[in-house]
């Protein structure tokens, strides 16, 4: 189960929204501000954040920019008593999936969380994969990159022998290695991985 947490500085607030989303079935960790969240919980893993716009000390735009700068794969989702037009696009806008205002409709909460739990895993996994993509792209040589890059671009390996004035069959042999080290068998999965290589 995705953690879900809860930053609001009154208490009143985390108290109705920890009983709500108990009565969903629900567990959430709650938190009174947000340094206090920031030194609870590791951000580089998935969860579901509430969080209330306006609070002492670091508010929730602030924490959400924080969240945004880090490339955390926290789904956020804002609160706030007294939000405006422009204060939700602006929270959209900085990554926050989106905006509620209190009292909170339980329903429709339920239908985010959901979403938003989906979001965050899909995170997740994609930034796994960048990792792992990027982690084989380092194990190749100079030499096995400039190949690649050819092999990327659609030439042929006497195109690519020729480019680099190296013999095509030391060609083969580097793009033989090319494929081996990205994991993959052609061209076309090649050229499918790295383009699929991209943030959400």
């Amino acid at each position: 189960m995705t953690p879900l947490y809860l930053v609001d500085d009154d208490q009143d607030v985390l108290d109705s929204l920890s009983w709500m989303l108990e009565g969903m079935g629900l567990n959430c960790k709650g938190f009174n501000a947000a340094d206090t969240f920031l030194k609870s919980v590791d951000i580089k893993q998935p969860a579901v954040l509430l969080l209330d716009i306006k609070m002492p000390g670091m508010d929730g735009v602030a924490l959400l920019s924080h969240l945004n700068q880090a490339q955390s794969v926290i789904s956020v989702i804002m609160l706030t008593g007294h939000g405006t037009i422009a204060m939700a696009v602006d929270c959209i806008q900085q990554g926050a999936l989106n905006f509620l205002e209190k009292p909170v409709d339980g329903e429709k909460l339920f239908q985010l969380l959901t979403q938003a739990q989906q979001h965050t895993e899909q995170k997740w996994q994609q930034q796994n994969l960048q990792l792992d993509i990027a982690n084989r792209l380092a194990t190749l040589s100079q030499r096995e990159t400039q190949v690649m890059e050819g092999i990327l671009a659609g030439k042929m390996n006497k195109v690519i022998a020729a480019e680099l004035d190296i013999a095509q069959r030391t060609i083969e042999l580097h793009r033989q290695k090319v494929m081996q080290k990205m994991q993959v068998s052609n061209a076309a999965e090649l050229a499918w991985l790295l383009a699929n290589n991209k943030p959400l």
